[in-house]
């Protein structure tokens, strides 16, 4: 446990609290204190709006660990966890500084949106690093990148499925990095969340001149630590989901020092590779024949769509024998949209 503890801490400079205040806009916290207030996103072609923040400034210095909920409209789970965190850290038995943004999106939030939100109807999590000089969600992801991801040590986005899915809990980090122990530090954060079901991503793969797209890339190329995080679906807060997220959480913040205790390591963790999408090709009714954690043989048929009379217009097969990690749950399918995410299972992962 000793090694794997200092693999978190002997590669990268961390912003550890050495100074007397932390400061996200106009929020400032200093050792020893909880603040709460907002992240303004300026008005510009079209309307602003507000992030809710709040900073547990710890009194013994340590890294700073941002928690981002609320990318999409209709994630619960993360936004409640938040709540019972805020409540629940005592700055006098934090190490460094405990960022939260409860509700990154709050229009899609206020809107219900699934993905996008009612101002520019754009997906948040497709336009990171953002522009300070774009559309709402572009301005907004500016504020996220350059305010608070840029500001920290280590970033776990926190997602789940939305009203219409139905979701594994997983954890997406990246690997293949030229910074071997960045990749090996992402690696160890995915570990200490406690999900069973883990997703590799080979960042050697994204295209330098290509924007970021994910909040979690845009950490990531700045050197910081980052994973996503899944928990819970269909816009349901369930009890014991919601303590299992705040369970991973807290065994993260012991991993990374910032809280006393003994951390835990996941035993026996799937590893899921080969992630693949069946798109449907048409609008129409989808009607889905599995469930999340099905695993399904090659050619099995998973599901398939009707056209609005009742015609059946494409069926989707499992291209491979794997697990099911996200289906629809709602009839509801448009043209271009996935419908069943398929992924093949290992036991063991090479990071390098």
């Amino acid at each position: 446990m000793i090694a794997f503890l200092l693999l978190f801490t002997s590669s990268q400079d961390i912003h550890a609290q050495e100074t007397e205040q932390f400061a996200i806009g106009d929020l400032i916290a200093v050792p020893g204190q909880k603040v709460t207030g907002t992240l303004i996103v300026e008005e510009g072609s079209d309307a602003g709006s507000y992030i809710p923040i709040s900073i547990i400034c710890g009194e013994k210095p340590g890294p700073v660990l941002t928690l981002n909920a609320g990318i999409h409209g209709t994630e619960y789970v993360p936004v409640i966890a938040l709540q019972k965190i805020l409540e629940e850290i005592d700055p006098a038995a934090l190490s460094g500084i405990l960022v939260l943004v409860h509700v990154a999106n709050v229009p899609s939030y206020l809107g219900r949106g699934v993905y996008s939100n009612p101002i520019d109807f754009k997906n948040l999590n497709r336009v990171f690093p953002g522009k300070m000089d774009g559309t709402f969600s572009e301005r907004l992801a500016y504020t996220l990148s350059n305010e608070v991801i840029g500001k920290s040590d280590y970033y776990i986005d926190l997602h789940g499925g939305e009203f219409n899915e139905r979701l594994l809990n997983y954890v997406y980090f990246f690997y293949g990095s030229p910074d071997k122990e960045l990749s090996r530090q992402s690696r160890l954060l995915a570990h200490a969340m406690g999900n069973t079901h883990l997703i590799p991503f080979d960042y050697s793969s994204i295209p330098e001149s290509e924007p970021s797209t994910y909040s979690d890339t845009e950490a990531f190329r700045r050197g910081i630590p980052s994973i996503t995080a899944e928990f819970g679906d269909m816009g349901i807060v369930d009890p014991e989901i919601l303590e299992f997220a705040l369970k991973g959480i807290d065994n993260v913040m012991k991993t990374i020092g910032m809280l006393e205790g003994e951390p835990f390591e996941v035993e026996s963790p799937s590893y899921l590779q080969d992630e693949t999408y069946l798109e449907s090709e048409s609008d129409g009714i989808f009607y889905s024949l599995v469930d999340k954690g099905d695993f399904v043989e090659e050619a099995s048929l998973l599901g398939y769509t009707n056209d609005f009379w009742g015609n059946r217009v494409q069926e989707f097969y499992a291209p491979f024998s794997g697990i099911v990690v996200e289906t629809k749950c709602s009839p509801a399918i448009n043209k271009g949209e996935d419908t069943i995410t398929l992924a093949k299972v290992t036991d063991t992962f090479n990071l390098e």
